[in-house]
């Protein structure tokens, strides 16, 4: 199969066979692994299309701004540059309204379990030091009582990963009530108690190690952006013609058909900034 002079970048799981497909690890079949941070391994002006959906977030400001400027390299004259990311201003506003309300209702429990996860999009994304951090467990509460709010703000990911948390727990509960193993013992002894027994048998030298492998590992957010300082990027690094889009509205020719903003009818990421821009 011929490619499309397109091309979609860190696109994990979620590609069209027909674009050039690159992540920094191979995701599937025809996908390329390359280490973005390295650049983009094209030559000028290669691509009609530049895509890349919650990418820009895990680099830093300074690789982010030398990432678009390879962007921009790859792309032709008229080529467009879409962007899709976690909204900055989305979130804030979305805090806000949240603050606002509970100042009203302090003790609703639907809007404090709201909150938690808010700050969770604003922060945990950022600070955490393993893998999923407080977002998964905070999604594994077999009390949670917010689930529409989390999937009506994040959409298809964290619904399949609340699902997945039901089917395990169903599927564990004999095994648990059976006997438990030592991990099982270590995790239902007080989190004081637990600090203690890492740092003796690992050593604090071997958990900072730890925390700072994972950290570069590339799950985290180094920086977030909202339609001002994306829109400021993006001209900063030569581009023109910048507009905020929604999901399903395109430059590009036949954006609908390839369903990469999409899992079904439904939209993939709706807690997603979406901008596009033409390098003329």
């Amino acid at each position: 199969m011929k490619s499309l002079p397109y091309i979609n970048l860190g696109c994990g799981a979620h590609f069209d066979p027909k674009w050039v497909n690159l992540d920094f690890t191979k995701t599937g079949d025809g996908v390329i692994a390359h280490n973005l941070t390295k650049g983009i391994p094209f030559a000028d002006s290669t691509f009609e299309v530049v895509y890349h959906s919650h990418v820009l977030e895990h680099f830093s400001k300074i690789e982010a701004e030398n990432f678009m400027y390879e962007c921009f390299r790859v792309l032709k004259r008229n080529g467009i540059i879409r962007i899709a990311i976690p909204n900055l201003e989305d979130i804030v506003n979305c805090y806000t309204r949240l603050i606002a309300q509970l100042k009203v209702n302090p003790d609703d429990k639907y809007l404090q379990s709201c909150y938690e996860w808010i700050m969770l999009e604003l922060y945990d994304q950022t600070v955490r030091n393993y893998s999923g951090g407080d977002m998964v467990q905070f999604l594994s509460n077999s009390e949670l009582i917010n689930e529409d709010f989390i999937i009506k703000r994040c959409g298809h990911e964290v619904k399949d990963i609340i699902e997945n948390y039901k089917i395990a727990k169903k599927q564990s509960h004999t095994i648990l009530k059976y006997r438990p193993t030592i991990l099982q013992r270590v995790k239902s002894l007080p989190s004081t108690i637990r600090r203690k027994l890492i740092t003796m048998f690992l050593g604090s030298e071997v958990n900072a190690f730890k925390i700072g492998q994972f950290r570069l590992s590339g799950e985290i957010h180094s920086w977030m952006y909202d339609s001002v300082s994306l829109s400021r990027l993006l001209k900063t690094v030569g581009f023109s013609e910048i507009r905020e889009v929604n999901a399903n509205e395109s430059r590009i020719p036949d954006w609908k058909s390839f369903g990469l903003e999409l899992v079904g009818a439904e939209i993939r990421k709706p807690d997603s900034l979406f901008m596009e821009a033409v390098k003329l």
